[in-house]
């Protein structure tokens, strides 16, 4: 049997040649320049034609030279998606989201992780903008003054998520956390509570908290109830802090009689606390979580708390993305998702 020889007269270390763009399109029976659009444009190929390179590809054991690629096209096809944390589901099913649209369009996804810090976040959109990537997906709308800088000049598309209370630097998919906070604001005064708690990161450290907080304080007010008293935490965030959380309501604020945390861990883990003392939820205590964490429903009483639907806001982000990669005109700069109050036994 022959070996098939290769135009490529660069080799391997191992020694072997390495197979270039031109003996793909030897292989297939095609230009070199449908070749480089299978590999970075594939829709624009015809079906026929895109799976006969793509067989020759696999064949071959080509790998694209994604550094000359980015060279000659300014860009790479890479999407930077910044996430808060590795750790938490919810951001795991936005991500899937966001994947399940661009993997078919050729588009791999880089993930970087802040650990809610704003400087950390900086840090990696500099590293990320040398490989020039097509677009970032970012989590809320607060970054540092030099990171918003770096974005703004750089000209690459941005879409931020998770919040939609504000102006965005470009374009936006998520939800209003204040909405949402006086959504459970208001069913706490439904439910007769009257001495109510709030627990979640720090002001400064979780804008997005703190919009939930500032919506129930609204509902609260609109119904002449006293302030509730807010504990906050220092991020990241554990489910420890639940705990920590609760203990710090039930020192200092006693005749508290209902508790929102801005996230399911934190819910779960004061709720289960709750039962362990035998302190009766709802009755004594009524809790409320956010994010509807797959436990939620699971523990006993099952926890109230808010559906926010992570994996439609990360396609609807990628889809945001994708249009204006397209030239397609902005028709919305914003799509704003409506949480849902899912109201179980904890409230």
């Amino acid at each position: 049997m022959r070996r098939k020889r290769f135009a490529s007269s660069e080799n391997a270390p191992g020694g072997a040649p390495v197979v270039t763009m031109s003996d793909v399109a030897m292989h297939a029976g095609v230009s070199a320049q449908t070749v480089s659009r299978v590999v970075g444009r594939p829709e624009l190929v015809a079906e026929a034609t895109r799976i006969k390179v793509q067989e020759a590809i696999r064949a071959l054991n080509y790998i694209p030279n994604e550094a000359a690629r980015n060279l000659a096209s300014k860009s790479s096809r890479v999407v930077a998606v910044i996430i808060p944390t590795l750790s938490s589901s919810v951001f795991a099913a936005q991500v899937k989201g966001i994947i399940d649209l661009l993997e078919p369009r050729g588009i791999s996804v880089v993930i970087g992780n802040s650990e809610y810090s704003m400087l950390r976040e900086e840090q990696i959109i500099q590293t990320l903008l040398e490989r020039r990537p097509l677009g970032f997906i970012l989590t809320g709308l607060q970054h540092s003054p030099r990171a918003t800088d770096l974005l703004r000049q750089s000209g690459i598309p941005v879409v931020e998520t998770w919040d939609t209370d504000s102006r965005p630097l470009d374009l936006a998919a998520g939800f209003s956390n204040i909405a949402a906070g006086h959504e459970v604001g208001s069913l706490l005064v439904a439910r007769g509570s009257r001495n109510v708690a709030f627990v979640g990161g720090s002001a400064k450290q979780d804008a997005r908290a703190n919009g939930r907080f500032v919506g129930m304080a609204q509902a609260l007010a609109e119904a002449g109830l006293p302030p509730a008293f807010r504990v906050e935490l220092l991020l990241p965030m554990s489910s420890q802090d639940g705990i920590r959380g609760l203990d710090e309501v039930l020192q200092r604020a006693p005749m508290t009689d209902a508790i929102f945390f801005s996230a399911d861990m934190l819910a779960l883990a004061a709720l289960l606390e709750c039962n362990r003392r035998g302190v009766r939820v709802p009755e004594q205590l009524a809790i409320c979580g956010f994010g509807d964490y797959d436990l939620a429903a699971l523990v006993t009483p099952a926890l109230t708390t808010v559906k926010i639907q992570p994996d439609e806001m990360g396609m609807k982000a990628a889809e945001l993305l994708l249009a204006r990669l397209d030239g397609a005109p902005d028709r919305q700069k914003s799509v704003v998702l409506r949480p849902q109050l899912i109201r179980r036994g904890s409230a």
